[in-house]
């Protein structure tokens, strides 16, 4: 810098630096909050439902039996009152027709063949295709019989791809099916190039929900 550019450059350096420090140095003051958390957290601890084999058992009502949980209007489950979390528009699968494991046990499925970077979709698939409750949905093929899209559905895919891997047990297969369909999963995909998991996968769930959705 010139000389009278370097002067002008230090002098504003040195009240920020003195600005800093001041800010640096100031002690935080913490303080008890005015509202307690405990009642918030009570109401979205009641939107979940533990899984475990440690979970806390529900409270039982007078007749002995677990309460309900509330409906609105629409017949559709909805979290408890006041958590400011609104009722979802749609319940895709009533809670009593999932289930967390396996209906009947299964040898374990195919294989995938690589073909040409397309190990990123081969794990992300095997990752799906071993979900217990995705996998019992879809091998019951509930969906392929009440499915009305006239073109691409990813979960008529999905149902397909994963009838075929258990169907050929200690066998290679290729997914042919989801790579012919990959720019209509995302047309950020390329098929031949190295893509990540992680992001086929969301975009994955991402249209296997708007088909259901839709």
């Amino acid at each position: 810098l010139e000389p009278g550019r370097r002067e002008a450059a230090a002098e504003l350096a040195r009240p920020m630096a003195a600005a800093a420090r001041s800010v640096l140095l100031q002690r935080i003051e913490f303080v008890p909050a005015r509202r307690g958390l405990a009642g918030q957290l009570q109401h979205l601890r009641g939107k979940y439902e533990h899984i475990g084999t440690e979970a806390p058992r529900r409270p039982l009502d007078t007749t002995g039996s677990l309460p309900e949980r509330p409906q609105n209007p629409q017949g559709k489950w909805g979290g408890p009152a006041g958590d400011g979390i609104p009722a979802p528009q749609k319940v895709l699968f009533p809670a009593q027709s999932l289930s967390m494991k396996w209906e009947r046990v299964h040898r374990v499925g195919a294989g995938l063949s690589n073909l040409g970077n397309t190990c990123f979709l081969n794990s992300a698939l095997q990752c799906l295709t071993y979900t217990p409750p995705l996998t019992n949905y879809l091998l019951s093929r509930e969906h392929g019989r009440t499915c009305a899209h006239g073109s691409f559905c990813m979960m008529c895919t999905m149902q397909n791809h994963t009838i075929q891997a258990f169907a050929n047990s200690g066998n290679a297969i290729k997914p042919l099916s989801i790579i012919r369909d990959l720019k209509k999963i995302s047309h950020n995909l390329r098929f031949g190039r190295q893509e990540d998991a992680h992001e086929f996968l969301r975009y994955t769930i991402d249209a296997m929900q708007k088909a259901c959705l839709n």
